[in-house]
């Protein structure tokens, strides 16, 4: 199992420069992520058609997988592979690891309060973490491109965020969660293409690196990681399979570094710490305040009986 989960974390990890190979080399975004995401799709139905012989969806919930196809896959990965034609792979990834941040502020929004004192604490400390990682890493003159971009993928991260919730909801009515991952990719492949149609250039040459990333992002991003990920979920629940976005952002910035030679120093560490940090207190803060609690009776345990 944990084999598993190291070889998924892997995978997410590398995902991010591949696509920035990709899109170094020329290949249009849009028709880049789609392709990836339409093939992996189709694979993926026709797997579970062999397996199992049922991949359709009910009529009810038909609006609710196009939303997550739409949100999760197309608005995310079109949004962030955009973005990786300005920023770094490493930079890509840890605003990527946002997401639980961005989960905490819908949930606020929805009026959920549970410690809210802790995560606004985490969101806090995510922030000024990003602040610390992407400006010195944009390069010596930031340019406007390049904050687009951040504010782009970010912005992407919160349609993410609806996708899943939307998701949760799928699959706790029933829905097989490969069936879903299949309509999921191929929902957001189709988007992507069509989109790419209308904005992007209708030449596209091919080379070895976009062809090689495309093929990575494939059957390594998609096929094995997204199908390690539900495994997961299957066999321990959701927790410990989401836990690949706190050390995504790490492997990407040492991959992107070696690899690409992308932008690395004392900033990005700094960054890097406080963002992983802030998730943590955003995704664990009932756990950290029910700790805290338990500190402070110790605390005015001990100090009652100095004084008695």
């Amino acid at each position: 199992m944990y084999l598993v989960y190291g070889l998924m974390c892997l995978i997410f990890g590398t995902t991010f420069l591949a696509i920035k190979v990709g899109i170094e080399a020329g290949a249009p975004p849009f028709l880049f992520a789609g392709m990836r995401f339409f093939v992996a799709g189709v694979i993926v139905l026709a797997a579970v058609k062999l397996a199992q012989g049922e991949i359709s969806v009910k009529a009810g919930k038909r609006r609710d997988v196009l939303l997550v196809g739409l949100f999760m896959t197309g608005t995310m990965f079109g949004c962030l592979y955009w973005g990786e034609r300005y920023v770094s792979s490493s930079i890509a990834a840890l605003l990527a690891a946002t997401t639980p941040l961005m989960i905490g502020i819908v949930e606020w929004l929805q009026g959920s309060r549970q410690s809210i004192w802790i995560k606004g604490c985490g969101l806090l400390i995510s922030f000024i973490g990003v602040g610390f990682a992407v400006l010195p890493a944009l390069g010596v003159e930031v340019t406007k491109e390049a904050l687009l971009a951040v504010i782009v993928i970010l912005a992407a991260e919160v349609g993410c965020v609806f996708g899943t919730m939307t998701a949760k909801r799928v699959l706790s009515a029933g829905l097989n969660p490969f069936v879903l991952n299949g309509w999921q990719m191929l929902i957001g492949g189709t988007a992507l293409i069509l989109l790419s149609l209308v904005t992007e250039p209708a030449k596209v040459v091919l080379n070895s690196n976009i062809v090689w990333s495309w093929a990575y992002l494939v059957v390594l991003g998609s096929l094995a990681g997204h199908g390690s990920y539900y495994w997961l979920v299957h066999r321990t629940g959701p927790l410990l399979p989401s836990t690949w976005t706190y050390i995504s952002p790490v492997i990407a910035q040492f991959v992107g570094y070696y690899v690409l030679a992308e932008y690395l120093s004392g900033y990005s560490f700094i960054g890097l710490s406080l963002v992983l940090g802030g998730v943590f207190l955003v995704s664990r803060a009932a756990t950290v305040e029910a700790w805290l609690k338990k500190q402070l009776l110790v605390f005015s345990s001990a100090r009652s009986q100095k004084y008695l």
